[in-house]
């Protein structure tokens, strides 16, 4: 079992077969029959066991946190201390945990995903929060409890971490505010994230292409592999992204330029095109509250889980991390009136949370409604102060 759970967390689900974990636990591959009745017998009791000693991790957490004050200023620092310390103290178990996630994204959640909601339901009611902070501090979780891996600049990323929570705190937890530090700006443009606004013809036509290549993974992701699915030159691809990491961007962006709008709903404004509040609302919701992960979104997710187990791409990991926020800033820009570091914030803060709401309700008994409340909690604080 330790070595079914090693294979998972090192390589992901998809490499754990019967060889490879005899080949680690230095036994037979019959020995896993004779023992467990199968390989997918043997899976399914490691990502059992991974919950089991994720509650005894959480044990250990809240004697922590029980030191911080009880107020939502705690509450913050109690979410950032335990993003990290989740995904680097406890990162093999981390990464099994992802993997548990993606097993089955269109089917419901597991006890492991409700350990979590209430573990974050009992924080928010330790330090004088309610039910619906709860289940934002869970969302903000999920996130960052993925996002978090990345092992690319670890002082920028703890920084921008920092930033973000402290944003996420003062707007929706009621924490007191403080200044943006400038951590998430300086991550986004150090990993070579696209500046927000219109791509040219040709350059959106390319991350199209990119974001169709990029679903084999993101080793398959050159400029002549995109070349090829554009039907245009090398050449072409590399003067609009000139680096693996600068294509990584573009396919990032045409996964949201390639997203279908689900029926009944074409006839909405994009989220960058919205002109008040009501627009915007309506521009997300229906990528939000829905049966399964959106497309782009999972796509997203898979290609970070992937990038983060390997140092060579840890770069590329870092794009797709600090990609999330863009569009929302450019919708957020139209109807509300905030500097631009903390429109930026507020965008990223957003994101992020609405990008984990599937993932963070679907081990409730009634996940459609739970989707719905935890969108009206969301918006509800997105608005402050502008």
């Amino acid at each position: 079992m330790a070595a079914a759970a090693q294979q998972i967390s090192e390589h992901g689900l998809a490499a754990a077969s019967a060889r490879s974990v005899a080949a680690a636990a230095g036994t037979a591959a019959s020995a896993i029959n004779y023992n467990f009745g199968g390989i997918e017998r043997l899976l399914s009791l490691a990502f059992e066991a991974g919950a089991a000693q994720t509650a005894d991790w959480l044990d250990a957490r809240r004697r922590e946190i029980a030191a911080l004050p009880r107020s939502p200023d705690g509450a913050a620092y109690a979410l950032e201390h335990i993003v990290r310390e989740w995904t680097k103290g406890a990162r093999p178990l981390a990464l099994l945990y992802q993997e548990r996630l993606a097993i089955s994204p269109t089917h419901g959640g597991t006890p492991w995903t409700a350990l979590w909601r209430d573990f974050w339901q009992e924080v928010s009611a330790a330090f004088g929060l309610g039910e619906a902070e709860g289940r934002l501090l869970h969302l903000f979780f999920e996130s960052e409890g993925l996002h978090h891996l990345s092992t690319w600049s670890p002082a920028l990323e703890g920084a921008a971490l920092r930033e973000l929570v402290q944003h996420f705190g003062a707007v929706w937890l009621g924490a007191s505010p403080a200044p943006p530090l400038g951590a998430l700006a300086l991550a986004e443009e150090s990993a070579g994230v696209q500046a927000g606004g219109a791509l040219t013809p040709a350059a959106a036509r390319i991350a199209v292409a990119a974001a169709a290549v990029a679903e084999g993974g993101l080793g398959a992701l050159t400029h002549r592999a995109v070349a090829a699915k554009a039907g245009l030159t090398t050449g072409a691809v590399t003067h609009h992204f000139r680096t693996v990491e600068e294509l990584t961007a573009g396919a990032i962006r045409g996964q949201v330029l390639a997203q279908v709008p689900p029926e009944g709903d074409t006839g909405l404004r994009p989220v960058e095109e919205s002109r008040s509040r009501e627009e915007f609302l309506d521009a997300i919701r229906p990528h939000t509250v829905r049966n399964a992960p959106a497309g782009p979104a999972l796509a997203r997710r898979n290609l970070f889980l992937a990038a983060v187990r390997r140092p060579e791409q840890a770069s590329c990991a870092a794009v797709i991390r600090f990609a999330y926020g863009g569009t929302s800033r450019r919708g957020l820009q139209c109807v509300l009136d905030l500097p631009p570091q903390t429109l930026a914030l507020r965008g990223a803060v957003l994101s992020r949370m609405l990008s984990a709401i599937w993932y963070a309700t679907s081990a409730d008994d009634a996940p459609d409604a739970s989707r719905a409340q935890a969108f009206d909690a969301i918006c509800t604080r997105a608005f402050a102060g502008g």
